[in-house]
């Protein structure tokens, strides 16, 4: 019997060693390499590419939105209008059948300068840095509006400090006519500086994240660490309806949202965030159009482009008190949005902030606010008033442009410039008195049709053409005699009356 246990035994262990083990491979899923992709009016297309995709496996392409994004039979992505679409990549593949998404989101063209500086003192430099998004043919140029306060080199963008002013830089493509400008003002060698000359802008969420070993995974949110937490980077549920982000991730807490984090979630509808997050980076909500309810802690200070874009179900937010930061395109197209108060720490509205918000009835500047951007409420069809801050100092180009509601604007002592457009097509304004401190009129109030009165102070030095073409045919200007204003009106042939 012994001898049987062991030949028994000896046999076994002979198996064990001949017989290896055998290993299953399950065929791998083949997916889009991306599922989600930022494309420009007019700019590159974008051939779709895969992962573990088998040569004789059929593909077939479908959008949600020919007018916003079109595919091709072969997979390329062609860009049409600004807007959201969902591309649809059904895969047939060993006789199994796949899907993937894909949400594009079209952006119109434009261009950045990517390290403004706020404050430099006479005999600094300050080299500038610039990028065009979507732009294919491209001629740049940089200029100043003062050459007196400050010169540029166009070719190695670096600024020079010369006299005690204000002084704008504007970094312009020629081919397309995109531009984006800075105000930098430039005190005397003596001032005592109230912020460094060249500002170390804030990082972007990218370019902070270090590796960590072994982080714990979340079954919902991806993360890295930044500064003294974490920074939530992306989402796995594309389909959620309601997100709470936690106070802390993998034993960290959560101070930051990174770009994109959660942008064209179609069917994300309310979104709560712990009070530790302090900054939301560009395009963090972008084109969530079911999202309705959303609330900003009080501690953020930065939020970046595009952040609310195209959220076409917002109609109320609120800003927190700390914001300091607000990117471009930052509510443009929130077509329910109806109210806004800009807080006092923002000292400038970046271009299209809240451009065709058409539901916008009421904008509450507080008092910091020095410039409003180009375009910045452009379309804003529902705004029928504004007052102005006394804090204001500039207005840029079509801010207003198109605001068919708005009816009164008040200015206050303080704005200096009104530029080109600014006002343009608010076919309800009938009177306007601008203040005793404004120097620079563009052609501001064109296509006003009722506007019939106009103040004008003997402080403006310049009035651009056309400023008041296509206004009522019954329009006075007021001005003081022997002023620009009233050697305006005399080589224009504009009626008048002085004060």
């Amino acid at each position: 019997m012994r001898n049987k246990i062991k030949a028994f035994l000896v046999l076994f262990m002979v198996l064990a060693l001949v017989i290896q083990p055998i290993t299953i491979t399950r065929a791998a899923t083949p997916a889009t390499k991306v599922t989600k992709k930022t494309l420009y009016v007019g700019g590159d297309n974008y051939k779709i590419t895969f992962n573990n995709l088998d040569k004789a496996a059929t593909v077939k392409y479908s959008t949600s939105d020919k007018k916003i994004a079109s595919v091709t039979t072969q997979g390329v992505i062609k860009p049409v209008a600004k807007g959201t679409a969902v591309i649809t990549v059904k895969i047939t593949q060993s006789k199994k059948s796949y899907e993937s998404k894909i949400t594009v989101t079209v952006m119109n063209p434009y261009v950045k300068i990517t390290n403004p500086v706020k404050e430099l003192k006479v005999g600094d430099t300050y080299k500038f840095e610039a990028k065009t998004y979507g732009l294919k043919k491209t001629a740049t140029t940089w200029t100043v509006s003062d050459k007196s306060v400050a010169k540029i080199d166009a070719k190695t963008r670096t600024l020079t400090a010369l006299k005690a002013g204000s002084v704008k830089v504007t970094f312009k493509d020629t081919v397309s006519g995109k531009s984006n400008s800075v105000t930098v003002t430039v005190k005397s060698s003596s001032a005592k500086p109230t912020a460094t000359p060249t500002p170390t802008p804030t990082p972007k969420p990218t370019q902070a994240p270090v590796e960590v070993p072994e982080l714990p995974e979340d079954e919902l949110f991806g993360y890295d660490i930044w500064e003294d937490g974490v920074i939530i980077t992306e989402i796995y549920d594309v389909e959620v309806t309601s997100v709470d982000i936690p106070r802390k991730l993998g034993g960290y807490t959560v101070v930051a949202i990174d770009d994109g984090a959660f942008e064209a979630l179609s069917e994300l509808k309310t979104v709560k965030m712990p009070s530790t997050i302090t900054y939301i980076g560009d395009y963090a909500f972008g084109s969530c159009e079911a999202l309705t309810s959303i609330t900003i802690p009080s501690g953020v200070t930065h939020i970046g482009d595009g952040a609310f874009e195209y959220c076409t179900s917002l109609a109320k937010l609120t800003l927190p008190e700390k914001l300091t930061e607000m990117g471009s395109n930052m509510f443009e197209g929130c077509g329910k949005l109806a109210s806004i108060t800009i807080p006092a720490g923002i000292e400038e509205l970046p271009e299209y902030s809240f451009s065709e918000c058409v539901s916008l009835k009421t904008v509450t500047f507080k008092e910091g606010l020095q410039l409003i951007g180009d375009e910045a409420f452009y379309g804003c069809t529902a705004l029928t008033a504004v007052d102005f801050p006394k804090s204001l100092k500039e207005i840029y180009g079509s801010a207003f442009e198109g605001c068919t509601s708005l009816a009164k604007i008040s200015f206050s002592s303080g704005l200096e410039s009104i530029e080109d457009s600014a006002f343009s097509g608010c076919i309800k304004l009938t009177s306007v008195v601008l203040p005793s401190t404004l120097t620079y009129l563009g052609s501001a109030f064109s296509g006003c049709e009722k506007l019939s009165s106009v103040t004008i102070p003997k402080s403006v030095e310049d009035i651009g053409s056309g400023a008041f073409d296509d206004c009522s045919g019954s329009l006075k200007l007021k001005v003081k005699k022997n002023s620009y204003a009233y050697e305006y009106v005399v080589d224009e042939e504009i009626p008048y009356s002085t004060y």
